[in-house]
């Protein structure tokens, strides 16, 4: 499942816009700005309905990835796959490392994926969460560390 993936493969840096991150024992709120959320992979949606940054970056991708007989990754993702089954493809059936699958999409501009949190997952719609690929951390804002403010407080 996506959480699985999250918590094992993709970093342990998990943001709720405005929620918490706790990490070595302390609590940080982090802030995850809008023009971030709208490049990230939206597990939930096809590829089709993708921000443009994000249709842009997997143009192309394809090339990146292990070709496997009978099968043609373009093809099928012109065929508009959902972005989870998407990335389940890539790793279960042309072998793909996780790590390296994330790699590629930080490497094109994706800072990371957004999927429907549990309350929301049935109703289609709703609060989401967020996983920031190793490296992009310096995207997000720390609000706070422990309930105090930062700003030199």
């Amino acid at each position: 499942s996506m959480l699985n993936l999250a918590e094992k493969k993709l970093g342990d840096l998990h943001a709720m816009k405005g929620g918490t991150l706790d990490e070595a024992g302390s609590l940080y709120k982090v802030d995850l700005p809008d023009e971030h959320i709208a490049k990230m992979l939206d597990w939930d949606k096809p590829l089709s309905q993708q921000h443009p940054v994000v249709q842009k970056a997997l143009n192309g991708i394809e090339t990146n990835f292990p070709e496997i007989p009978d099968f043609n990754l373009r093809k099928w993702m012109d065929a508009d796959p959902l972005a989870s089954t998407w990335h389940n493809v890539l790793q279960r059936d042309l072998g793909a490392d996780p790590a390296m699958i994330t790699g590629t999409l930080k490497d094109r501009g994706i800072p990371g994926i957004r999927y429907l949190d549990g309350g929301s997952r049935g109703a289609g719609q709703g609060s989401s969460n967020f996983v920031v690929f190793p490296g992009n951390e310096d995207i997000l804002k720390i609000m706070e560390r422990n309930g105090k403010g930062l700003l030199g407080n």
